[in-house]
């Protein structure tokens, strides 16, 4: 029982640290797309026949981007109080709120820094089509191995981690039926 409750322990300080992450990079990811969207200029882009679909495209990458880590930021402030709890874990729904941290913390850090990439790369062609459009080719350039990297790493670190549950849980099954089938031998007739 001493080795669950430390267990438990672990997990709840684990999310704990998650929860800070998601609100630190929400907070500074989602401020700097507002302040990049107040300061890219527009002023360019005044022939409306090659432009209005990056723009469209941009505003809305820019709305994902802000919605997804406010959402995030949201639900991380919300949980974190309820974690920081002493009484935490004798809560029935725990089980529950550790859907929601996983949850927050995917959707900061995976989906929400890879829509702040693209952002990245819209905004420089935003900036630099009608300067010049080999800049902008240049930034999709350079961007396109840093997305490879992220989503490889992303990918593999959550298959990790999913073996890895997958792995504890089998172990403690394992363990509920040694413990079941040593308590319940099947009782033999001896004649």
């Amino acid at each position: 029982m001493h080795k669950k409750h430390l267990l438990e322990q672990r997990r709840l300080q684990l999310s704990k640290a998650k929860l800070r992450a998601v609100s630190r990079t929400s907070a500074l990811l989602s401020g700097f797309a507002l302040i990049a969207m107040v300061e890219v200029s527009l002023d360019d882009h005044k022939q409306p026949n090659g432009s209005i679909p990056l723009i469209i495209v941009y505003s809305i990458l820019t709305c994902l981007v802000v919605g997804v880590h406010l959402l995030a930021l949201m639900i991380s402030t919300c949980l974190l109080p309820l974690l920081e709890a002493e009484s935490f874990l004798q809560y029935k729904e725990h089980e529950t709120i550790y859907i929601y941290v996983e949850f927050t913390w995917l959707l900061s850090t995976g989906f929400g820094i890879f829509l702040f990439l693209l952002e990245m790369t819209i905004i420089c062609w935003v900036k630099f089509f009608f300067i010049t459009q080999h800049a902008a080719i240049a930034t999709t350039i350079v961007f396109l191995p840093i997305f490879i990297l992220f989503c490889t790493f992303l990918l593999t670190f959550h298959r990790r981690l999913v073996i890895l549950k997958l792995s504890q849980h089998q172990n403690e099954l394992d363990q509920i039926e040694k413990n079941w089938t040593t308590v319940h031998l099947p009782l033999v007739n001896v004649i």
